[in-house]
């Protein structure tokens, strides 16, 4: 699937677990042969629990809590939602590359939608477009206006602050339909989202590119739910900063993972500890180089930016 290519784009980001966000893409692109026309995916907390591209034309779950909750005449209601929602798109992509006389060449335009929602009943929402890897336009959902970053936008904008009936029907789908999905997602995963896993650690050292240089530890945890976690580098027992990070990330069993790295002098490396603080742990634990934990060496490399192998 492609990535998300502007500059909103649905990067993994921590969710306080006070809060549960739902979040819906749609991504049209012209141009690309042997790829769907239209994909769509939906989130939970960063985790996919449903799909669909414009080969297949049906919606489907990809969490097994998705598939045993709803039964069949939800998955047919929601694939004609998002088939007709996918066909707004073509339509809007297929208007800004007439517009702009790109009739032709790779394009690429894309719908994020998000509702969150927090445990003292405040709600969040947006709905951002993007086109050709930039923010093209967005929802002021308060005021129910557009707002267009993108000069190419404009006349857009002002087509769609005067449609009533336009705005009117994303009002109802942000405030009621999203809402609504979100809270029967979390009460079909709900033991799914209240679960708690315990990170695997590997500690990996790559050697100095060059004599007098430094060579970095890196701090690999992975597999690890739910997301919010602390990885700290210490120095006997001193908080360090770290020189590069990963962030969180998903992994494709919906667990999370994070790397994190820092530069030391040869030979100090029994001063170095990763601390890792998670609510899956009863405290926090300390990983050294060589210690029982996984530790592995690798070569040098000319890129001191590469993230060491593990």
């Amino acid at each position: 699937m492609l990535l998300i290519l502007f500059s909103i784009s649905l990067c993994f980001s921590r969710v306080s677990p006070k809060t549960n966000v739902h979040t819906g893409i749609y991504t049209v692109v012209s141009g690309i042969n042997d790829f769907p026309e239209v994909t769509n995916t939906a989130t939970v907390n960063g985790v996919i629990i449903a799909s669909r591209d414009s080969k297949t034309q049906q919606c489907i779950p990809r969490q097994q809590f998705m598939a045993d909750f709803f039964d069949m005449n939800f998955w047919d209601y929601v694939t004609e939602l998002v088939n007709r929602h996918a066909n707004v798109a073509k339509e809007i992509l297929s208007t800004i590359m007439k517009r702009t006389n790109q009739t032709s060449g790779i394009h690429i335009f894309q719908r994020i939608t998000t509702v969150e929602i927090s445990d003292d009943g405040s709600i969040k929402r947006s709905m951002r477009f993007g086109f050709d890897g930039k923010d093209f336009i967005s929802l002021d959902p308060d005021r129910m206006r557009w707002i267009a970053p993108n000069p190419i936008a404009v006349m857009t904008k002002e087509k769609w602050d005067s449609d009533d009936s336009w705005n009117n029907y994303w009002k109802i789908h942000l405030e009621e339909e999203c809402v609504e999905y979100l809270n029967r997602y979390m009460e079909a995963g709900k033991d799914y989202f209240r679960r708690k896993v315990q990170p695997e650690v590997f500690i990996s050292r790559r050697e100095p590119n060059g004599q007098d240089k430094p060579l970095t530890l890196s701090c690999l945890v992975t597999g690890f739910d739910p997301v919010d976690i602390e990885v700290t580098w210490l120095r006997n027992g001193e908080v360090m900063s770290e020189t590069q990070s990963s962030g969180v990330r998903p992994n494709h069993d919906g667990t999370h993972q994070i790397q994190k790295e820092i530069e030391i002098n040869a030979g100090d490396e029994d001063q170095y500890s990763c601390q890792i603080e998670h609510s899956s742990l009863a405290e926090a634990q300390l990983y050294q180089w060589g210690s029982p934990s996984r530790t592995y060496t690798t070569a040098p490399t000319s890129d001191d930016s590469s993230a060491a192998s593990s």
